[in-house]
């Protein structure tokens, strides 16, 4: 269930990079109540596809910059990007079962 995004990510010397990564959803550990209700934090992973240079060359990451944006990325989800309420109750029911 992991959804394809793209950003724009500026390096040092002005070069603008354009990013498409797909990220998977972050479901929040459940931590408190019944130990059969706990579960840890899931998801939230991301996996870059493309890097792109403004003008649609390919280019590429540093190690630097990928972990970086990277977490950039997870620490500054989409505005979108919140999960749906129905999509967590499906989640829990599953691992309840």
């Amino acid at each position: 269930m992991s959804r394809e995004r793209t950003r724009k990510f500026y390096r040092e010397n002005e070069d603008c990079v354009v990013i498409t990564y797909t990220q998977s959803p972050y479901i929040p550990a459940q931590t408190s109540g019944p130990p059969e209700t706990c579960y840890q934090a899931e998801g939230g992973e991301v996996e870059v596809i493309s890097v792109k240079l403004a003008n649609g060359e390919p280019d590429y990451l540093s190690e630097a910059e990928e972990d970086a944006w990277i977490t950039h990325i997870v620490e500054n989800p989409d505005e979108d990007w919140a999960p749906d309420a129905d999509d967590l109750r499906d989640a829990r029911m599953e691992r309840d079962q």
